[in-house]
Formats: structure tokens, sequence, C-alpha cells
């Protein structure tokens, strides 16, 4: 089994704030969130990172609320939330929601779970740069728009922007992504956390003793 990995990117919004409001999603969610110091491999480990104006919610491994989560962060918030996701290791997408209401989106293989799709929901996924730098101070069109092309359409270029550490076809690739929003991955390679710890569970999924 390859790497499933989930992340809330909350634009504008402190640390502080964010969990507030991700315990408010958590209680609502018959679970809780919990500033405790746990080991990098528990199955309840979340942490919250911020950078310049933006925080992430790294989720536990285990999570599969992340897109309700962003949702209802968005929209507690009153602000702009990506809802990022690898899956697998075979590819790496988002949902972008503004005060709760989803308003674009990206996957690079579309048709990952259905061999035929409508070319409506095709076009659902093809993300639109001009689109999300309405919701990001600061960025341009032109800094992300060479991310979104579809995985099987690829020719002969390696990386969207040549400064990215990551190439097409590399799920990680999302990091690259998620450093032009100007946000960070909360892990170095070293394992190093930047940011807070916590415990959080919900009803689907549970608190586990140390």
């Amino acid at each position: 089994m390859g790497i499933f990995l989930s992340i809330s990117g909350v634009i504008n919004k402190r640390a502080e704030e964010v969990e507030t409001s991700l315990r408010k999603f958590a209680t609502n969610a018959e679970g809780g969130l919990l500033g405790e110091e746990v080991e990098e491999d528990h199955p309840n480990l979340a942490i919250i990172s911020e950078h310049g104006q933006h925080t992430t919610v790294l989720y536990p491994n285990d999570f599969i609320e992340w897109d309700d989560a962003s949702a209802f962060l968005s929209l507690d918030l009153q602000t702009s939330v990506f809802s990022f996701h690898i899956h697998d290791e075979d590819l790496w997408m988002f949902q972008l929601f503004h005060k709760g209401q989803l308003v674009s989106r990206f996957n690079p293989v579309p048709d990952y779970w259905q061999d035929v799709i409508s070319d409506q929901e095709l076009q659902s996924w093809q993300g639109n740069a001009p689109e999300i730098v309405q919701y990001v101070s600061g960025l341009s069109a032109a800094t992300i728009e060479k991310y979104f092309v579809r995985w099987d359409d690829l020719g002969e270029e390696d990386k969207a922007y040549p400064d990215d550490e990551f190439e097409y076809g590399d799920c990680w690739q999302i990091v690259d992504f998620m450093a032009k929003l100007g946000m960070e991955y909360p892990i170095d390679e070293e394992g190093n956390v930047y940011g807070r710890v916590y415990k959080l569970w919900t009803k689907q999924l549970k608190l586990e003793d140390d």
C-alpha cells in the first residue's frame, strides 16, 4: 500500500484560529482535538503549522474526513481552504472551498476511479488558475497554471517549473504546488516537525491508546 495523505491549507488565518475551528469540527463529529506530544507514527497524530500568512493542518493517516473538515474550516472561518490529498502514491489532488462552498478542484488523473466519465466531470477536475488566484492574495495565475495538466497528456516536460523539486507523475508534486501558494509541508526529510502536534479523533477515527 502506498501513501495516503490529507492536508487542509487555510488561507490568511493564524494557527490559533485554525486550532479553535478544528476543535469545533472534531467535537461536532463526536471526537476531540488535544494538544499533546505524540510519536510520528501515532494513528491520531495531527499537525497544525503556520507559515507566512497561511496555516496547514496535516491530518492523521487514517482520517477520511479531509474534505468535510476543510469545508467546515472554510465556512467557520469565512475564508478559503484547500483540501489536499495524496491517494495511494498514484496521484495528488485538491478541492478548494471558499466560505464553505466548493469553487475549484484539480486531479491529474480524473478517470482514476472510473474508466469512463462525462466531459463535464473531466472539465470539473481540470483546474483553473485564474479562478484560484481570486482566493489567494498576491498569487498570479502564471505561478500555478503549469501544474494543471492531465498526466496522460504529458509531453517531454519533466517539471511544471524549473525550481520545482518533483516531476509530473510524482504525487509529491503537491509540495511544490503548496509552496507556490505560500504553504509548506510540516515535516522535513529528517522527520522534524514544524508546528504543534495534536491528537485528533472523531466518531469515524477512534482515539487510540499510547
